[in-house]
């Protein structure tokens, strides 16, 4: 079989919210001249940036040699915007490349989280190590989340997508160095796949980050939402993109229909990957959970953990601790200085629908509970 792939003419960029899941759609193009699959693979400045489904292809981009994407604070945010070249990967040769690529899973390290509870900041200060490259939120992996069917009638399929992308990222991640590690880190989303990277990577450690929902929810609204709560078309609109990320949004359209607010909404989210994290204790893969507070009350405290957890010396740590103090997402819409200035009240009313939600679950039915495995101050 030919290992030629397609050079794609990059003739614009038309990604309108910056949050949406990666997708071929985001630029515009023509298909371009052949070229040998291995110049992609083997250019350290060409990196996976999202897969084209439905015509079972991967995109690549390739952005100037200057940036480090592993620097940014959303990879695909910054692959995006700084593509300047484009190729489009068939499935069949991308499972070629990645099966001649070796990924010792012992240098993998994998953080999930339920979002905004510092794992952008861990990914940051991952960074600060020599020899680590770290990876915040390689979008491809949200796609394959949406793309995995709930009732496991694609399994074989994602299965080999999600190995494949794994190793082909961490062989080009978008820098000129080598690296000793790899650290990726998802969105909230990234948890359903969980399951399967463990099958695949079994030595990889795994860090799990968390708040209680109130204060998670009062930060995601403050964060995301910009329109009338109320509006019963933004409620679908939301229900409707949650549906293939999020499980339990999904069995609550299914089985009841439309969610009545936001609150609900985000209180449904906010289990999903809670319940998802319970899930894959039970099944046996380990995992270190650290709370937001903890990270924000005793930040060094709580790094030399989760380094101690992942096997890296904890001696010198005074260039890591610097980037405690900065503000992990400047520069983005979700910069400190953006969102202190939005004020989001939880209301009695607010609380009570969400405790309803936590009360119809079977084990998690309290804003604050503690997962097991939660490294703890005391």
């Amino acid at each position: 079989m030919s290992m030629n792939v397609h050079i794609l003419n990059l003739e614009g960029r038309r990604r309108e919210d910056p949050f949406e899941i990666v997708s071929p759609a985001d630029f515009e193009f023509s298909e371009g001249n052949s070229i040998d699959a291995q110049a992609v693979i083997e250019n350290p400045n060409i990196s996976l940036y999202c897969l084209d489904h439905e015509n079972r292809r991967a995109i690549f981009v390739e952005t100037p040699g200057s940036i480090d994407l592993s620097q940014a604070p959303f990879y695909f945010q910054a692959q995006y915007e700084n593509a300047i070249g484009l190729f489009g990967v068939p499935y069949e040769i991308l499972f070629r490349l990645a099966n001649d690529i070796h990924l010792d899973s012992k240098r993998l390290i994998l953080i999930y989280s339920v979002g905004r509870c510092g794992s952008t900041l861990l990914s940051a200060v991952f960074n600060q190590v020599e020899d680590i490259v770290s990876m915040s939120e390689p979008d491809v992996f949200t796609q394959i989340v949406a793309i995995r069917e709930w009732d496991g009638s694609n399994e074989a399929q994602v299965s080999a997508l999600l190995q494949s992308c794994t190793k082909v990222l961490c062989k080009s991640p978008g820098r000129n160095r080598p690296a000793l590690a790899w650290v990726i880190k998802f969105r909230s989303f990234g948890i359903e796949i969980a399951d399967i990277l463990f099958k695949h990577f079994p030595e990889a450690k795994t860090v799990f980050l968390y708040r209680d929902a109130e204060t998670w929810w009062k930060s995601n609204y403050r964060a995301f939402v910009q329109d009338d709560v109320k509006a019963s078309a933004y409620l679908a609109m939301a229900q409707a993109w949650l549906s293939p990320l999020v499980p339990l949004v999904a069995k609550y359209s299914s089985e009841k229909g439309a969610l009545s607010s936001l609150v609900k909404v985000g209180t449904l989210m906010w289990l999903s990957v809670m319940e998802r994290y319970l899930t894959l204790c039970e099944q046996g893969a380990p995992m270190l959970a650290v709370r937001f507070k903890d990270l924000i009350t005793a930040p060094e405290r709580v790094i030399r953990e989760v380094f101690k957890y992942c096997g890296f010396t904890t001696s010198n740590l005074t260039e890591v601790f610097k980037v405690m103090g900065e503000d992990s997402q400047a520069g983005t819409l979700l910069s400190r200085e953006k969102l202190r200035r939005i004020e989001v009240n939880l209301t009695d009313e607010h609380k009570a629908e969400m405790a309803q939600v936590l009360q119809s679950r079977p084990i998690i039915q309290t804003p604050d509970y503690i997962l097991p495995n939660t490294w703890s101050l005391t």
